[in-house]
């Protein structure tokens, strides 16, 4: 115990270069940082409301609210929620989430590598060239990305469950119902972090989970079981985001802006083993480029080694089956990367989704750190590997452990943008013809007539009002709609009209003549309570099995002091 805790010791201390960038006052240069301090507050106001899980917020798209957390992965701001109430800003939340990212995927690799091979230097060495690659650095430094950046967090704990699971099967320890809640955890979290990276992974982890029941010696049919029913665990967990968002993405225009994104975001063969670092957007058809899309070269290095040695351990069969699952599963990411996949693209079902081929790139970099640590395992001379490749590693991407360049706009600023949040406003309905831009807004307002509008009650889940007309009157709810919208004046339902081409979207209603009370309620619709209920009935499970397991825990406890 007292070694492990060294070791994790040693891996902060040698995490420093990659994360002291982070401790620069104030926010730098990226794609995306500004989007995320901006989510970061959004999410702020949503809980505050009390709005849980939060989904329509009120105050963007210009204060005519937008579904973003509908759509965007709602996990990395919680957690900057976190660190904002023990009173961090609200940029600072961000960059912790991003300290927190780098930080806890270096350990996760660390320890699902050590379960995998029972070697401190194999692990430690993996671990470090899961951090030190460069799609790991250019999701916090080039990108801004929490997202992305939380997303690499998780998947080396979901490999470490499925191991511990496997061990469990084959008799060599005792079944512990800890790893099965850390895999279903991790994957939940994954999917809420990043859901891109969740599809991208579970080719590989699905894999990665056959490999180990070829590597049995004898029949273990529970292993599949427990493994199968830890993703749906993970699944169930996080459905209360997922499953509304696959079930309404029809209502967004989505698909209409991003189809095919991918067509001019192939980079080269060349490009992908080597382009200079830059901090600019992904132009990889562009001479200039713009940003990096190399794997590594330490990475790369590993791998040709890797290679070179599989028939010289052909006859030790975790070298071989390894090294072959890491090998191909490097090669096939590759390949997706390349625009020789287009056809690929254009018809496999969701591939279209990761919009991106470059971030397919966090799974080489994940085989890469496998074999790392499997070249240490297994070469003579272990120590003098050992420090070679690290030195590599580190060396390799001396140039990129910073940000481009500090920018100190102040908390003010962010908290007066009133942005989609998104990067091409592609959560906006359908029938929002036109995204509007007048500001300070009332949340309703007269079409047709005159009166006196008076806010009662503001939220962005929750509007209300009193409004005195002079005569009958059209009144306009300045919110688009999205459904679960409803509208009661004095307590009763109406029925309203959002498609008038004039209005783009706006909920239009009729009012009789004198003072009445509007309220304006965003609810759950039928698909969102399923998902709600499926995701409350894990958690109380979850729940369950811990308490379950906390009294055997604490008799021991006390048994043994």
């Amino acid at each position: 115990m007292k070694t492990e805790i060294l070791i994790i010791i040693l891996l902060l201390v040698f995490s420093y270069p990659a994360v002291k960038s982070l401790f620069i006052p104030g926010g730098y240069t990226s794609h995306d940082l500004t989007h995320h301090v901006v989510r970061q507050i959004d999410i702020d106001r949503l809980l505050s409301e009390g709005q849980f899980p939060p989904r329509w917020s009120g105050e963007l798209a210009f204060g005519y609210g937008y579904p973003l957390f509908i759509f965007n992965y709602p996990l990395p701001p919680i957690i900057g929620e976190v660190f904002h109430k023990m009173g961090l800003n609200f940029l600072d939340s961000v960059k912790a989430v991003f300290l927190l990212s780098l930080v806890g995927s270096t350990i996760g690799m660390y320890l699902f590598l050590k379960s995998l091979f029972n070697s401190y230097l194999s692990a430690f060495l993996g671990s470090l060239f899961y951090l030190y690659a460069p799609i790991h650095l250019i999701t916090v430094y080039v990108s801004g990305s929490p997202g992305a950046s939380m997303g690499l967090v998780f998947p080396p704990f979901i490999f470490l469950a499925i191991v511990k699971l496997w061990s469990a099967s084959r008799g060599e320890q005792k079944k512990n119902q800890k790893f099965f809640l850390i895999g279903s955890l991790s994957f939940a979290g994954m999917i809420l972090s990043h859901n891109i990276s969740a599809f991208i992974f579970m080719p590989v982890i699905l894999t990665f989970m056959l490999l180990l029941k070829l590597l049995s010696k004898k029949e273990n049919p529970n292993f599949i079981r427990d493994v199968l029913l830890m993703f749906m665990f993970g699944l169930g967990l996080s459905a209360f985001f997922w499953l509304p968002a696959l079930i309404e993405k029809q209502y967004i225009r989505y698909d209409q802006l991003m189809k095919r994104i991918y067509i001019d975001q192939f980079p080269t063969l060349k490009q992908i083993i080597y382009s200079p670092w830059g901090y600019g957007l992904s132009h990889p058809k562009s001479p200039e480029g713009g940003m990096s899309y190399q794997i590594g070269l330490a990475h790369i290095a590993v791998m040709l080694i890797l290679l070179s040695q599989l028939w010289r351990f052909r006859k030790v069969k975790v070298f071989l089956f390894i090294g072959v699952f890491t090998i191909l599963s490097f090669l096939v990411s590759i390949f997706f990367m390349l625009e020789i996949s287009l056809p690929f693209w254009d018809n496999l079902p969701f591939l279209s989704y990761i919009q991106f081929p470059l971030r397919l790139l966090i799974v080489p970099v994940f085989c890469a750190s496998i074999g790392a640590a499997l070249l240490v395992k297994y070469l003579p001379w272990k120590r003098l590997v050992f420090f070679l490749l690290l030195f590599l590693v580190v060396y390799a991407n001396r140039n990129h452990l910073g940000i481009n360049q500090k920018i100190d706009l102040g908390e003010q600023y962010y908290q007066s943008l009133k942005t989609t949040a998104t990067s091409f406003d592609e959560d906006l309905p359908i029938w929002v013809l036109r995204m509007r831009i007048q500001k300070d807004q009332s949340k309703f307002s007269f079409v047709s007539s005159s009166g006196r509008i008076s806010i009662l009650e503001n939220k962005s889940a929750k509007v209300s009002a009193q409004i005195e007309a002079t005569q009958a009157a059209a009144i306009r709810f300045n919110q688009y709609y999205f459904p679960g919208w409803t509208i009661k004046v004095d307590g009763k339902r109406v029925d309203f009209d959002y498609q008038r081409a004039e209005d783009s979207g706006l909920p239009i209603f009729d009012i009789q003549k004198g003072k009445h009370q509007i309220l304006a309620e965003f609810k759950n619709t039928v698909d969102r309570n399923i998902a709600d209920a499926i995701s409350v009935i894990i958690f109380i499970t979850i729940i369950i099995i811990i308490c379950k397991q906390l009294p055997l825990n604490l008799f021991k406890a006390k048994k043994f002091s």
